[in-house]
């Protein structure tokens, strides 16, 4: 079952409806298992991103923040963070701790209680989701 590449398939999705799809080409495995599949859908060339199922990838879950705890600061969108401060760093509350780019804007990102970084949840620099814990600020120490 599937397409077979090179082939132009017809598929009728409706009465005299009908769809011409192809296959083209399969690209390499990434690191998160997807594959990028060239396709023709009626003459037009498109790319496909899927999951290649065959490929065993183990992803590591990405630690959320605590919204409960003041001193576990998160990304508030998606974007690109860059940590500001070092572990062991003494900030006061409203001190930029990082910064976010998403969408060609630039943001910081600063804590909201006074005290000591405690930890670094992520590296200098990485691509997080909206909630993600960056930085542990220990509140007074």
């Amino acid at each position: 079952y599937g397409l077979t590449q090179g082939v132009e398939h017809v598929v009728e999705i409706s009465t005299g409806v009908r769809l011409f799809v192809g296959l083209e080409a399969i690209g390499e495995v990434d690191e998160k298992g997807m594959r990028t599949v060239m396709t023709t859908l009626n003459g037009q060339l498109r790319p496909v991103n899927v999951r290649d199922r065959s490929v065993k990838v183990e992803t590591k879950a990405a630690e959320k923040a605590d919204a409960g705890r003041p001193g576990e600061i998160a990304a508030p969108f998606s974007g690109v963070v860059t940590l500001k401060v070092a572990e062991g760093a003494v900030v006061a509350a409203g001190d930029a701790v990082a910064t976010i780019e998403a969408m060609k804007m630039e943001a910081a990102i600063t804590t909201p209680v006074a005290g000591t970084v405690s930890r670094l949840a992520i590296p200098a620099t990485q691509q997080v989701e909206a909630g993600d814990l960056l930085v542990v600020v220990t509140p007074g120490a």
